[in-house]
């Protein structure tokens, strides 16, 4: 039965627009996406709206991700943080919008998502609507009168997902719980318990299997007599009302950033983000359009230059002091207002004579512009005219492209060429230069250099045939960096036992310090297993209080714990290399398992498990986010997700038997690739690592055997 009881909307408008200009900036691009998102009012819950401080900072948090097949293209957080234009090549994306906190149960924090598909196509233009709706699964309770016939006082419903729990009273009868479920575990478990009106305890459970998100589950507990012979008798009765959230039907005003864009007398469009390239003392002129979606307020123009050419050097657009026929004549004037339904058109035209002095000599002039409407929203982009006669100009790297030993050189030809385009580089106070032969795409070359050393300067230049551009680039390569204490030579203290020297700073960390409450310790040394040096590291699952604790070790700090048991954990180390690979030495014995789980069973062979990424994730943890980027509470509900979207690259060994375990003293090397193509892609730098060794793989979930052995040495990560 499909009732409309929840409805939750966000909305998203995505419009693709490709430029009149081919020449984009990037070789490959055909197309632009032209992005505006704006999250919906008109957001309902039966018995609650969300204020619009709510609704302010779902759009200052929501995420953008757009994605071609599996690779991420571009992301973004928040809607002020949209470009007007995102160069983008011919072919098919998708984009993914979230916003809200993905807790594991919760009866505040909600989590919303929207997918869309769409199209880039040279020549056409492509409009997405994205419709953003709850992704949470969402039980609600209606609690009988009949309820009262035979019990008194609160009644309570305990329902439990894998990662989370939350208690429903009838005292609270409107309360609605979130939950997120993890794939492979999608039932809830539905404690009901009262007091009867004899003082007895009354305890029921239902099992709710195979649950689905973006669902509404109406429960409804009810008491029901029931005849049992001569005595009579009584039933508890649960029905259950499953609803999917159905999107309400309407049109919402978007209000976004303004947009600022830039054309020629011969009408055509140019990339403001990218540099435009112009020919010396260039005789044209050029027309800068910002469109508001509410009355503009302000539009101020800021330029170095402006002053010792004869005006000043920042104005504003909307209060001249009377000076605006002196600036027609310095040669920017308002060459068209219009006013809309939706906001204001404004065209200044920057004119030919005061082109002619922006490239009246060689190198490049920067003029900001900003604009800022009546609902406060704003844009500044800057505008970079490059003035040069020669035939190709050398293009700034994209940072992304920069490795440890390789990098992608770019240049643009500017007019026709006389030769083959090439780039000379050499490493930053050297002489010497290496000439290599670029690839040409339509006005667009670059070339891939490889054999570079890390943690190098380098600089570059693009070349006609024996002719250099007059632009010199620079890049550094990223250096190979290694974790501290790789191999495990050095520990402090006893109990808990730290995996770092006297004197050095801590790298790694264990569940040493929530183990040492009861003296003891997981991760030791070991003397007499190890490749080279004095010791291995050796992680020991064991059973504390009654409780599994899984031998490990990761790249952090342990901060503390929520319960006896319960750890928070600070993951990730500052990185901003990009390995290819993580080795290791290796020997793994795993037990047999004697805490089963959702995961795995009593008796089957334990799993050890070795993982690795890169990536720039934000906690959104509230106690500790700012100073982690993963923060881990076993606790739950914010267990470690290598599909976040923070994550760039990722690698993993699961181990599902003996290893290295040849001789009583041996080891293995292995080796773990990271895949970037898979997870957050080649066009992301991270800027933390996150490395952890587990003798039991389910350890966060408190399940394994408390006889499974890990032991590492020697780790090492490997660059390209």
């Amino acid at each position: 039965m499909y009732r409309k009881i929840l409805i939750i909307q966000l909305c998203i408008f995505i419009v693709a627009l490709v430029s009149c200009k081919e020449d984009t900036g990037i070789a490959d691009a055909e197309g632009v996406l032209k992005l505006s998102v704006g999250v919906s009012d008109k957001v309902e819950v039966v018995s609650r709206s969300l204020a619009e401080e709510e609704q302010n900072v779902l759009g200052e948090n929501c995420k953008i991700r757009i994605y071609s097949g599996e690779t991420l293209v571009q992301k973004y957080q928040g809607i002020d943080n949209l470009p007007a234009e995102i160069a983008l090549a011919n072919g098919n994306y998708s984009v993914r919008v979230t916003a809200g906190d993905s807790v594991a149960a919760s009866f505040e924090q909600r989590f919303f998502e929207g997918i869309k598909e769409f199209a880039i196509a040279k020549g056409e233009t492509s409009t997405v609507e994205v419709n953003c709706g709850i992704a949470n699964t969402v039980v609600a309770i209606a609690w009988d009168q009949s309820l009262q016939e035979v019990f008194k006082g609160d009644c309570q419903v305990t329902i439990t997902s894998a990662t989370g729990e939350l208690v429903y009273s009838s005292a609270n009868a409107d309360a609605k719980g979130y939950f997120s479920l993890p794939e492979d575990n999608r039932k809830l478990t539905c404690k009901f318990s009262a007091t009867t009106l004899g003082g007895e305890e009354y305890v029921r459970t239902t099992e709710l299997s195979d649950v689905k998100d973006a669902t509404l589950y109406n429960l409804t507990y009810s008491y029901s007599s029931i005849e049992q012979g001569s005595t009579g008798g009584a039933a508890l009765q649960i029905q259950i009302d499953e609803t999917p959230l159905i999107e309400e039907e309407h049109v919402i005003t978007i209000k976004q950033r303004p947009v600022i864009t830039c054309k020629d007398g011969e009408e055509t469009t140019y990339d403001l983000e990218q540099p435009m390239y112009l020919e010396l003392n260039a005789q044209k002129d050029f027309y800068v359009q910002v469109a508001t979606s509410s009355t503009l307020k302000s539009l101020i123009i800021h330029n170095e230059h402006f002053l010792e050419w004869g005006f000043w050097n920042q104005f504003d657009m909307l209060s001249l002091e009377g000076q605006e026929e002196a600036l027609k004549q310095f040669g920017i004037s308002v060459s068209e207002k219009k006013q809309t339904l939706t906001g204001d058109v404004w065209t200044i035209l920057f004119a030919k004579n005061l082109v002619a002095q922006m490239t009246g000599a060689e190198g490049s002039v920067s003029t900001t512009i900003e604009a800022v409407d009546a609902a406060g929203k704003s844009r500044k982009v800057v505008w970079n005219i490059v003035a040069s006669n020669a035939t190709v100009v050398t293009d700034e790297i994209i940072p992304y492209e920069v490795w440890t030993s390789k990098a992608t050189l770019r240049g643009t030809v500017t007019t026709a060429l006389e030769s083959v385009p090439k780039f000379r580089y050499r490493a930053k106070n050297t002489a010497d230069w290496t000439t290599v032969e670029a690839t040409l795409v339509e006005n667009a070359f670059s070339k891939e250099i490889t054999g570079l050393t890390p943690g190098t300067t380098y600089e570059y230049q693009a070349m006609d045939g024996e002719k250099a551009s007059s632009i010199t680039y620079e890049f550094t390569t990223e250096t190979a960096f290694q974790p501290e204490n790789a191999s495990f030579e050095y520990v402090s203290g006893s109990c808990p036992l730290w995996i770092y020297g006297d004197g050095q700073s801590m790298w790694w960390d264990s569940g040493n310090k929530g183990s040492s409450t009861a003296s003891q310790n997981i991760t030791t040394q070991d003397g007499t297993i190890h490749v080279e040096g004095n010791y291995s590291l050796k992680l020991a699952s064991t059973s504390i209080y009654g409780t599994f604790a899984a031998g490990n070790v990761f790249s952090g700090k342990f901060l503390g714990t929520e319960s006896l048991t319960k750890g928070i954990l600070g993951w990730g180390r500052s990185c901003t290399s990009r390995p290819t690979a993580l080795k290791v030495w290796v020997r793994y014995t795993p037990g047999s398992v004697t805490t089963k789980g959702s995961h795995i069973e009593n008796g089957s062979t334990d799993r050890g498990i070795i993982y690795v990424a890169v990536g720039d994730w934000k906690s959104s943890d509230t106690e500790y986010g700012a100073e982690w980027p993963v923060v881990v509470r076993t606790k739950g509900p914010s267990l470690f997700n290598p599909k976040d979207v923070g994550t760039i690259g990722y690698g993993e060994h699961i181990f599902t038997e003996n290893y290295g375990a040849e001789t009583e003293t041996s080891m293995k090397e292995i080796t773990i690739p990271l895949d970037y193509e898979g997870y957050g892609g080649y066009n992301r730098k991270p800027k933390s690592i996150i490395i952890v060794a587990s003798a039991s793989q389910y350890g966060d979930y408190y399940e394994g055997s408390s006889s499974s052995v890990m032991w590492l040495d020697d780790m090492e990560l490997i660059y390209e």
